[in-house]
């Protein structure tokens, strides 16, 4: 993916969701409607398991450890700074000295590192691989980032944002489960979720240059009396 988009130029939207039917695709003609299951206990003890003498889960103690070492890069790092700088403005950053295409290139590299480590806990947690893994997974996806305060176009969204998010869908998806409300209706709500996330921030804006505007009129009115 990132070869694709980085060297040849292609949109990374259109690049990830292409890959994506793709490798799915693979998968299907592999194993079929077959599962793979015959997993050593070592490695599915580690998908539902805890640390010893708590009830902290395993996943749970991983998850930590990355958001932590992100947070420190993106936040507090140089290479957070040139992210975001890439973000606001590609050509600005590539005048700025950033090796652009570079850095791109490995956060797709890291990005599919990241994915490969979810999926090995996914496997291990529900002690099966099947085709159809995580199906559906891209909505829930794209809401939690988007409605954590990320800008869709780059540069701006703080990865505590994004871990709220991920909360709240989370707490949404449970509660509405215990409320025996079938997926269907809980991609809908997700669904809606991600269209207020987009409209909100645009509404905002929009309100906020509105107010701008009268306030610079009633400057000049004043100014003219």
């Amino acid at each position: 993916n990132g070869v694709l988009v980085t060297r040849l130029g292609l949109p990374s939207l259109v690049v990830t969701i292409g890959t994506l039917g793709l490798y799915r695709g693979l998968a299907f003609v592999v194993l079929g409607d077959q599962a793979v299951s015959n997993f050593p206990s070592a490695f599915t003890n580690f998908g539902f398991g805890s640390v010893p003498g708590t009830l902290i889960p395993w996943p749970f103690v991983v998850f930590v450890i990355l958001v932590l070492i992100f947070m420190v890069v993106l936040h507090w790092s140089w290479i957070g700074r040139h992210i975001y700088a890439i973000g606001n403005n590609k050509e600005a950053a590539r005048f700025a000295g950033i090796r652009v295409a570079d850095l791109k290139l490995t956060l797709f590299v890291l990005s599919g590192l990241l994915a490969a480590l979810a999926g090995i806990i996914f496997t291990a947690r529900f002690s099966s691989a099947r085709p159809d893994n995580a199906l559906g997974f891209e909505l829930d996806v794209v809401t939690i980032v988007l409605l954590g305060g990320v800008n869709i176009f780059g540069g701006r969204g703080t990865l505590v944002g994004v871990i709220l998010s991920l909360f709240i869908i989370g707490i949404v998806r449970n509660a509405l489960s215990f409320a025996s409300i079938s997926g269907d209706i809980q991609n809908i709500v997700v669904g809606t979720l991600l269209i207020f996330s987009v409209l909100g921030p645009n509404v905002a804006q929009s309100i906020q240059a509105t107010l701008t505007r009268r306030r610079l009129a009633a400057a000049d009115v004043t100014k003219k009396v």
